[in-house]
């Protein structure tokens, strides 16, 4: 078994580190295969990376952005309940945001620019369908990047929205 992963969004895109875990056979392997491809990422990044792993900062961080995001999730979900608006998908564990499904009519580009002179973003869904005719009614809610406290005002704006 092998498994690959990044920092790039746990603790920033410029880092631009990532990690395999694997048999040493395979880590032998892999490690020779990069030194002919490409350089290795500063030392000093991977040692600053290394450090704030081994000093458990990193877990701390992992348990903190858990706990705020189940809260945001929580918040949205019960928000978009008493709004009445119809989750069309979310991850069952983890994710970072609602596919919402508008009623038919609702053109989400348009709806979006609407929300936007509102202080509120919604993500159309359009470019997530394939075909000529695809649906305009549906579009994305994220909500790892507000507070909690911000979201059910927010959902209101937008089933006002919805149903203007």
């Amino acid at each position: 078994m092998i498994y690959v992963g990044s920092f790039s969004k746990s603790l920033f895109p410029g880092l631009r580190l990532g990690y395999l875990v694997g048999s040493a056979t395979f880590i032998q392997e892999v490690r020779a295969l990069r030194s002919v491809i490409l350089r290795h990422p500063p030392g000093h990044m991977q040692r600053t990376t290394a450090n704030f792993l081994a000093l458990g900062h990193y877990d701390a961080m992992i348990k903190q952005t858990r706990r705020a995001l189940h809260e945001r999730r929580r918040v949205m979900d019960a928000a978009l309940h008493d709004e009445g608006l119809q989750i069309a998908g979310s991850a069952n564990f983890g994710g970072s945001s609602f596919w919402i499904k508008a009623p038919i009519g609702v053109d989400s580009e348009m709806m979006a620019k609407e929300l936007l002179t509102k202080g509120v973003l919604i993500e159309p869904g359009n470019p997530f369908f394939e075909g000529e005719n695809t649906p305009k009614n549906f579009f994305r809610l994220g909500y790892s990047s507000i507070s909690a406290s911000k979201i059910p005002e927010g959902v209101a704006i937008i089933a006002q929205a919805m149903r203007a």
